[in-house]
């Protein structure tokens, strides 16, 4: 097993601008072709996005190595739903479409774990599965083209719709206020996508901060977006719930 962090109310998103959607940083095809895999069941990386992990599961201390070894990335699936008892799939399936982050953090502790952090670069989508080798798994991938939006309305209600939420969400406020001065949409889109758990939560009742899972699903749900357009309108239908979800606080 590794540790992300543990259900509930999520931590502020660790991100960073500048290296992602840049086309230097996306590996290639000669990577991407026999790409060491890290299923995990409640992450989504995104490009830009800074996820720290615990590595102490030995096929998983075993990747690591071989990352550091081979200059390689690592793919971040997000494993399915389990299957009932008794329909156990072996291996565990994953979304096929997911972020590979680059290794930009390591240290070994005296027990033998990792602690890592990775960056996400691109989005890339599994073509296939390679045999094992290895104890980790490795697929065939191709990474996924980022062009810009063209519905620049529709960016702008959704830069208004954050810039109305940043106003009355207190500790968050300086964080979503600073996502309004990213330049490259892209990178907004990501970057809000990052923040959706943390923005779902402080709508919801006190009784549903457990659905971890349901959260994770929707940031999922942004990073297979076929196109930009098709993120900006997620995230403008997602926003636009939360507003009327806490407009009436709001006015109370």
């Amino acid at each position: 097993m590794t540790w992300v962090r543990s259900p509930g109310r999520p931590r502020r998103p660790e991100y960073n601008q500048p290296a992602m959607l840049n086309a230097n940083a996306v590996p290639g095809a000669h990577m991407l072709g026999t790409l060491p895999i890290f299923p995990l069941p409640n992450v989504v990386l995104l490009p830009g996005m800074v996820l720290p992990l615990n590595v102490f599961e030995p096929r998983y201390l075993d990747l690591v190595d071989f990352v550091r070894a081979h200059d390689q990335h690592i793919g971040v699936p997000l494993l399915r739903p389990s299957p009932p008892p008794g329909a156990e799939a072996a291996p565990p399936p994953f979304e096929p479409i997911f972020g590979v982050g680059k290794l930009v953090f390591h240290v070994r502790l005296p027990d033998g774990r990792r602690i890592i952090r990775l960056e996400g670069v691109c989005r890339a989508r599994s073509e296939r599965e390679h045999p094992l080798t290895h104890r980790f798994r490795q697929v065939e991938a191709t990474a996924l083209a980022e062009p810009p939006p063209q519905d620049l309305d529709a960016v702008t209600v959704l830069r208004a719709q954050v810039e109305r939420i940043a106003q009355h969400c207190g500790d968050e406020r300086e964080s979503l206020s600073s996502l309004l001065g990213i330049s490259d949409v892209r990178v907004l889109l990501y970057a809000l996508t990052a923040f959706l758990p943390s923005l779902e939560l402080m709508a919801a009742r006190e009784d549903n901060l457990s659905n971890r899972r349901g959260l994770v699903e929707l940031q999922q749900q942004s990073l297979v977006a076929a196109t930009a357009d098709a993120r900006v309108h997620f995230l403008c239908e997602r926003i636009a719930g939360l507003l009327a979800r806490l407009t009436p606080r709001w006015l109370n």
